[in-house]
């Protein structure tokens, strides 16, 4: 294990040294997607209700259906990622978070809140993961899965400080005001930075590989491609499953009588596991292909479903950890795959257009989790039951992804 995790890190920082600059660029698009991300927005929810007079289910609602609509949007502007350079798709995405947050700050009505958090959802949580994903995965074939790893840690690493920026900025500058910061911070600092950074974009002709070369679907290729419908529903499983769970985590806390500071301090260790699973993950969808790794990656979330499932916690004071941290592995293992899983089945000339496709799946099967889980649960359904239909879902998902071939792989 020592000698893996040595040979990780070496392998880990040749690849920095060589494309640092391009890395960088794709690390810091996911960490400016939080700016629309849903912890974010939720840091100003009190202060929003209040100065429109919404209720929690009103606010909720609104933020329901534009997330939706976000997505829906996305299906169009995502492949727009294919045809336009890479500069101009990143200044347009960072011109149009830069107005949302201006939007944000200024409104005054709640059609133009609705806006202001339909561009910040598009632009940050969509379109600027978006360009991070993508362009990692198209521009490298041979160390995808490193790359892929390396550009998603800057999510965890802006939602590490955000808050307490938020937190200091809103007490010096007021809520709405403190929009105005994030909007200089983007189109002073983020706009001519990565504007300079996406210049490091490595040769696609140099990375691509002859297969991969040889087989570029595109969306219509997709939608009429089995695979796409062998690999989905394990590709959903994760997203959907564990927003119903942490979505009504308080309530699973009661019923397996843990204290919530147990259950809090648990999502520490989630998010170590997840980080460094998912740097270890890396080098191995290099070697092995994310559609070799997929099903296997669905293992750790059936132990952690299935301790749910037992009258008893098997671990005593210690469950909530063991369950929380087999999450982080599953979610750590899941990331790189599904960044590497498209570009190897179908190619990387219409990537764009294809995570445009799926992401939007994502994003309604996310907004449909804590109503139809809620609802189970108002119907007497215990998270026994709940975790047993998580397992035997997840196990079908995973058995119909180990069936499909893996001897033509775009790789």
């Amino acid at each position: 294990m020592a000698a893996a995790l040595y040979q990780t890190r070496m392998s880990y920082f040749s690849f920095l040294r060589q494309h640092f600059g391009f890395l960088l660029f794709g690390f810091l698009m996911m960490g400016l997607s939080n700016f629309g991300q849903t912890f974010f927005i939720s840091l100003y929810s009190a202060e929003i209700r209040a100065e429109f007079g919404l209720t929690n289910a009103g606010f909720g609602g609104l933020y329901s259906a534009m997330t939706l609509l976000s997505a829906f949007a996305m299906v169009y502007t995502g492949r727009f990622i294919d045809s336009w350079s890479l500069r101009r798709f990143t200044v347009f995405v960072l011109l149009a978070l830069a107005g949302g947050c201006v939007l944000m700050g200024g409104t005054q009505h709640i059609a133009a809140l609705g806006l202001a958090l339909f561009m910040l959802r598009h632009f940050g949580q969509g379109l600027a993961s978006h360009t991070g994903m993508t362009s990692a995965a198209r521009a490298f074939s041979q160390r995808r899965g490193q790359a892929v790893s390396l550009v998603q840690l800057g999510y965890a690493s802006f939602e590490g400080f955000l808050p307490l920026l938020t937190v200091l900025v809103v007490a010096w500058l007021g809520w709405q005001q403190s929009w105005f910061f994030y909007t200089a911070i983007i189109l002073a600092i983020a706009l001519p930075l990565q504007s300079w950074l996406v210049g490091f974009e490595p040769k696609l002709e140099a990375e691509t590989s002859e297969a991969e070369t040889a087989k570029q679907a595109d969306r219509s290729d997709v939608l009429r491609d089995r695979r796409f419908y062998m690999v989905l529903p394990l590709y959903l499983a994760p997203p959907f499953l564990l927003t119903g769970m942490f979505f009504h985590q308080v309530q699973l806390a009661d019923a397996r009588d843990w204290p919530i500071a147990a259950l809090a301090a648990a999502f520490t260790l989630y998010a170590l596991s997840k980080t460094v699973v998912s740097l270890i993950t890396g080098p191995m969808i290099d070697k092995y292909a994310a559609l070799r790794l997929m099903p296997f990656g669905a293992i750790p979330l059936v132990l952690a479903f299935s301790l749910l499932m037992v009258p008893q916690d098997i671990f005593g004071a210690a469950t909530p950890f063991v369950y929380m941290g087999l999450i982080g592995i599953n979610l750590g293992t899941a990331g790189p795959i599904s960044g590497g899983l498209w570009p190897e089945l179908f190619g990387t000339k219409h990537l764009g257009a294809i995570r445009s496709l799926t992401s939007p799946i994502v994003i309604m099967s996310t907004a449909a989790a804590p109503v139809l889980f809620g609802a189970a649960i108002d119907a007497g359904a215990g998270f026994d039951v709940l975790a047993f239909a998580g397992v035997v879902f997840i196990i079908a998902a995973a058995v119909l992804a180990f069936l499909v071939p893996v001897d033509k792989l775009a790789r």
